[in-house]
């Protein structure tokens, strides 16, 4: 799932050397924190990945780019190791947290602290410009509040990790399709439906899943949901109509609310389904894995 942007030579800064390099403290960096400021771009896109350790995302101050915080012990010093371009007015913002050196030797530009494996971070983006996220969290926990921020699209992916997504506000912009790859782990995404989505796709190997619909629906949107060995519960407001396509087999489980009706064979249909505007069309795939779907 992880994208990485064309190398552009001549722009690629190095975080360390950009207070000295660039006018107007287009970025700096003081102790622990590391910032990149503003100047033309017109949208953010972001590549983010942790091999190790503990990563928050939240809003920040609309006049910079992203900071990037270090939580660890002083004689800890964590690596990180950031990139950033700016080409027809897209800035691309390559963060790699928590790298050995054989993910970042020979690399060009970036900032180097320490050379541990692991560490915990706090990242804050502008609330000023649409960003497209593109993450991966290996083993760790990831806390992921994107409430405040322009989200214009939204990719994850995570291995052995602790991840929760959330949405209290309703998103400023629509995200076409929102992605999420949750391997062996657990995942709780809140006010889902604040995304403001067209298709939400979620893949769950082994682990628990509590994916909260909650939020405001006026329009119809798709939901596609794969889980492996585990266990999914999808909560869906009572103001929003469902429908729900589900392959039975004798080796997984769905258990929907007794406001669900089996209309046909393999489809369930929540009972406000044609009198309401917001509705959730769901499909389900479950090998050993149990599935549970509430509306409330």
């Amino acid at each position: 799932m992880k994208t990485r942007f064309p190398k552009i030579a001549p722009i690629v800064v190095s975080l360390a050397l950009i207070a000295a390099t660039l006018p107007d403290g287009h970025a700096q960096e003081s102790g622990r924190v590391q910032e990149i400021g503003r100047t033309t771009e017109k949208e953010i896109k972001v590549v983010l990945a942790s091999s190790f350790g503990n990563v928050s995302i939240g809003r920040g101050e609309s006049g910079k780019i992203v900071s990037v915080e270090s939580q660890n012990a002083a004689n800890e010093p964590p690596r990180i190791d950031v990139e950033y371009t700016v080409r027809n007015r897209i800035g691309y913002l390559e963060i790699n947290l928590g790298q050995d050196d054989k993910h970042t030797s020979g690399k060009k530009g970036g900032i180097h602290v320490g050379n541990i494996d692991r560490g915990t971070w706090a990242l804050h983006f502008s609330d000023a410009l649409p960003i497209s996220f593109d993450i991966e969290l290996g083993v760790g926990r990831g806390t992921f509040e994107m409430t405040g921020l322009q989200v214009k699209d939204f990719n994850l992916s995570t291995g052995a990790s602790e991840v929760e997504l959330v949405f209290d506000e309703q998103n400023s912009l629509e995200i076409e399709n929102l992605n999420i790859e949750s391997g062996m782990s657990r995942f709780d995404g809140r006010n889902l439906l604040n995304a403001r989505f067209k298709h939400f796709r979620f893949q769950g190997g082994v682990g628990s899943y509590t994916l909260d619909f909650g939020g405001t629906l006026k329009n119809e949107v798709e939901v596609d949901i794969e889980v492996g060995l585990g266990f999914a519960t999808l909560i869906i407001p009572k103001e929003v109509g469902a429908r729900v396509l589900y392959e039975k087999n004798w080796v997984s489980r769905l258990d929907c609310d007794t406001d669900f009706e089996n209309t046909a064979e393999n489809e369930y249909l929540s009972t406000n389904y044609y009198r309401v505007p917001g509705k959730m069309n769901i499909t389900l795939d479950s090998g050993l894995g149990s599935i549970k779907i509430r509306h409330r």
